[in-house]
């Protein structure tokens, strides 16, 4: 079979070669190498260096993660005391530029590095076709994470302020002028520039985003409604649950109770 194919997406097949990783040892000076295959690094910790026989020589650290094409000659260097990678090589179908040297930057994504330590206990298990399934999965993931990225470059500098002001403080009683306020426009530009970027206000981004994190945490059972209102900058359970049966249709516990029935209920107020 050549692709997993979805509603939405072609997924090309890739082939590991093998995995490894790395912790640091010292830093003698060793040789250039390369593979036959393109390369992904990620810098679990730490810092080093990366040199190129291009001419290249690239800072790497922490959450980052190298691209590098195949045959390439480069050479790892400058290791911190803490530095820890893994390494993926591997075969497909993909365009050269595709594959071009450069860095991708996941940020706080959590999956990206647990898929690469995934992919390594796969390799040793000797499961290569699960292993190659799974690094389709996570190169997929890397463009996207590299797509949105660049569509951030295009946002109007107080959106971009705006976004990852809500990201970072949207389990807090936010308001819209005080969000207004944090990145220094007015309420109308604000609400403008979502509305331009996103289809939807700032008050009904926070709330997308709140509900995305509830559906997250009604799954787990640890967690109580209260909880799960207060995790997520609602005031009160009971304004918690009212203001979800208004965006999904359902109740929180009809929710956790059967949400593959209900998961896509959702009714779009502003």
């Amino acid at each position: 079979m050549d692709s997993i194919t979805g509603n939405k997406f072609e997924l090309p097949r890739l082939q590991l070669s093998y995995a490894g990783h790395y912790l640091f040892v010292d830093n003698f000076t060793r040789t250039m190498h390369c593979h036959r295959g393109g390369e992904l690094v990620l810098f679990r910790r730490g810092a080093c260096r990366t040199r190129f026989e291009s001419g290249e020589d690239l800072s790497c650290t922490a959450s980052q993660v190298l691209v590098t094409p195949p045959g390439l000659p480069h050479l790892q260097y400058d290791n911190t005391t803490d530095c820890e990678t893994y390494y993926l090589v591997l075969e497909g179908a993909f365009e050269p530029q595709e594959f071009s040297l450069r860095m991708i930057s996941p940020g706080d994504d959590t999956i990206v590095p647990e898929w690469f330590r995934q992919i390594f206990e796969l390799c040793e298990q000797h499961e290569s076709e699960s292993a190659s399934v799974l690094l389709s999965l996570l190169w997929r993931r890397l463009l996207e994470i590299e797509n949105r990225s660049e569509e951030r470059r295009s946002f109007h500098p107080a959106l971009l302020k705006a976004v990852d002001w809500i990201r970072h403080h949207y389990r807090e009683d936010l308001s819209v002028c005080g969000i207004a306020e944090s990145c220094a426009v007015s309420v109308s530009l604000l609400n403008l520039l979502f509305r331009r970027q996103f289809g939807v206000g700032p008050r009904r981004y926070l709330l997308s985003l709140r509900m995305r994190e509830a559906r997250r945490l009604l799954l787990d059972n640890r967690y109580r409604i209260g909880e799960v209102a207060e995790l997520t900058g609602f005031q009160s359970a009971n304004y918690f649950s009212r203001s979800f049966k208004s965006y999904h249709g359902v109740t929180p516990e009809e929710y956790r109770n059967g949400p593959p029935e209900f998961a896509d209920q959702v009714v779009f107020l502003e």
